[in-house]
């Protein structure tokens, strides 16, 4: 019906919507000013924490480190959330002892390692080396410390560069800290690395695509070794490789290990590897450790329904063998701006209302530490 019809004119009617998009827009801005507020707070990082006190028989302290990656969005690039690939992680390492870091993929144990190096600058928290706070070392203070601290990467056929030769690579390290400064005592130090770590002599002037991946693998580990560093991360170093070849190089950094008295963090996605090399396991989802404890307790107990999962996946290799599997079901919860819950809450089979509350890391037993609301209860 026309407005006119009823027993209104042009401009009472102009008025009234007038009003009513007046109405529209104040409710308009009021959500938007309640949805920049909630975004505001899910933007705030907490870098509250208790600093660590200096343990000399602990090589590395690590404490709260958060790492995120600001997602940008909108015209201006205005920082719209974080990816949290590192969310609040603590452990420490004891001197000559390995840790295995393992998780499945994207669930931030490379982030970890490589932040730790401070490769990638972390967001909050602490990381104690030898009694230094890596995070406030200066430019040239890091780069002396680094000296100490090495990595093995992942993948040996691109983490060498394909121009140059065996020694080069090995020497690269020992010329640009200028730890040698003749050509005699830098070929008599490659020859050395190359011995130690098993390769020939007479492929020092090979090239790495004449290699196979185990002796490409060797190649990288002698250049880590060429810093005579106490502390490698060792970033999947046998994951690239065939299983024979897997095995001659865990056997390999064993024996440097015991020689060198070196400390490692070993990250890998494979379980039966890490329990034959590791002192100590922490188990890590969507970028928080979810349980911590020495290698023995955790496969012989393990406590977190995430670790019972994943050991549950290990093939027993004896014929007629059966096994348990626990199935992970679900879509794994996105680490942008995850919400303040157990991270595993969507596709744990013991989920309840307890668990939309965000676990703390808390130790159950001697040195073995859970994140979980149903300890002792399933």
């Amino acid at each position: 019906m026309p407005f006119w019809k009823a027993g209104k004119n042009d401009d009472q009617v102009l008025d009234e919507l007038k009003e009513t998009q007046k109405q529209n827009a104040d409710e308009f801005v009021k959500k938007q000013e309640h949805a920049d507020e909630a975004q505001k707070s899910s933007l705030i990082i907490d870098n509250n924490f208790t600093p660590v006190e200096y343990d000399p028989q602990y090589i590395l302290q690590v404490n709260h480190l958060k790492k995120y990656f600001p997602i940008k969005g909108g015209m201006v690039s205005k920082t719209v959330g974080y990816v949290k690939a590192v969310d609040g992680v603590t452990f420490n390492l004891k001197r000559g002892t390995t840790m295995g870091l393992v998780g499945e993929s994207g669930c931030g144990k490379t982030t970890v390692g490589r932040t730790i190096l401070r490769l990638i600058e972390p967001t909050a928290g602490e990381i104690i080396f030898e009694g230094k706070d890596i995070n406030k070392l200066s430019r040239s203070e890091l780069r002396h410390a680094r000296k100490d601290m090495q990595l093995i990467f992942q993948d040996p056929y691109s983490s060498l560069d394909p121009r140059k030769t065996v020694s080069q690579i090995i020497s690269e390290p020992i010329i640009a800290n200028k730890i040698l400064k003749t050509s005699a005592d830098i070929d008599a130090r490659v020859a050395e690395l190359m011995s130690t770590v098993g390769l020939a002599a007479r492929l020092f002037n090979a090239y790495p695509h004449e290699l196979d991946g185990g002796r490409r693998q060797r190649i990288g580990i002698a250049r880590a070794l060429a810093m005579e560093p106490k502390f490698i991360v060792c970033d999947e170093p046998v994951s690239a490789l065939d299983v024979s070849i897997q095995a001659q190089i865990l056997n390999l950094l064993k024996e440097l290990q015991a020689e060198f008295n070196l400390s490692y963090i070993f990250i890998t996605h494979d379980l039966s590897v890490v329990n034959h090399f590791s002192d100590e396991i922490a188990v890590m989802y969507l970028g928080k450790i979810v349980e911590k404890a020495p290698a023995e307790q955790l496969f012989d107990n393990p406590l977190h329904p995430y670790t019972k999962a994943l050991l549950s996946a290990i093939p027993i290799p004896e014929l007629g063998a059966k096994k348990e599997r626990i199935l992970i079901q679900g879509e794994i919860t996105s680490p942008i701006n995850p919400p303040d819950e157990c991270r595993f809450y969507k596709r744990c089979n013991y989920a309840c209302d307890r668990c939309k509350a965000l676990p703390e890391l808390k130790e159950i037993a001697p040195d073995h530490f859970v994140a979980c609301h149903l300890v002792g209860e399933i």
